[in-house]
């Protein structure tokens, strides 16, 4: 689905659409997560078609755990993949993605206990990144440990598929929070982002691709204040 055929909202009215999803219309969030990461992952090999290694920045919300989801769809096709993690799973959606990766042996690494060598090598090696650090939620500027990750994930040069929104982006505005991932590609949820209609957004989002994870048959009666 192309960027320009889709209304842009507010981090506000999605949230609405994903309560809307889960509480009206009883979609489970855990079903969402994995329509989510399912996406990401056919993204990904659509862009890179035969990528022999695949590096996932997975955070510790749901954004992170549609990056997870993504990991483990990545690897059941042959991809070799290691996920880059920044403390335990905050959400029970994302431990459970976790849990599942752990079982099936997908390398899980702690940023902070990676030696820089070892952190250098791994981007080295990788045909291409995962962002899943940050989603909606960024309202001050990023911060350590993400900060540098950003910053060594933009220094590699190595082709981003960005989780919904390139990590340390505005949703809403479009401002880059101190350091914004700067992606290839943005596999983005049920509609742009308003952030995305800014120029300064545009070097961070790079293509922006539409993925319907069941939520647009809820999409009604949204507030037009946004």
């Amino acid at each position: 689905m192309s960027e320009s055929s889709m209304k842009y909202l507010s981090s506000h009215q999605l949230r609405v659409l994903d309560r809307r999803a889960t509480q009206k219309f009883g979609i489970p969030a855990i079903l969402l997560m994995e329509n989510a990461g399912r996406a990401v992952a056919e993204e990904v090999l659509r862009f890179r078609p035969r990528p022999s290694r695949v590096l996932i920045f997975a955070g510790r919300g749901n954004n992170g755990g549609d990056g997870l989801v993504a990991a483990r769809h990545l690897a059941v096709r042959g991809v070799s993949c290691a996920v880059i993690y920044f403390g335990p799973p905050a959400t029970a959606g994302s431990a459970l993605q976790f849990r599942i990766l752990g079982k099936m042996k997908v390398p899980l690494l702690l940023w902070s206990a990676l030696p820089a060598r070892r952190r250098k090598a791994l981007l080295a090696r990788c045909e291409v990144i995962v962002d899943a650090i940050f989603g909606l939620g960024v309202s001050r500027d990023v911060e350590e440990p993400y900060r540098a990750a950003i910053e060594a994930i933009n220094r590699s040069r190595k082709p981003v598929v960005s989780v919904d929104i390139p990590s340390g982006l505005d949703a809403d505005t479009g401002r880059v929070m101190g350091v914004a991932v700067r992606a290839a590609r943005t596999v983005t949820f049920v509609a742009p982002k308003l952030g995305f209609r800014k120029p300064s957004a545009r070097a961070a989002t790079g293509k922006v691709i539409v993925a319907d994870i069941s939520v647009l048959g809820c999409r009604v009666r949204l507030r037009k204040k946004v």
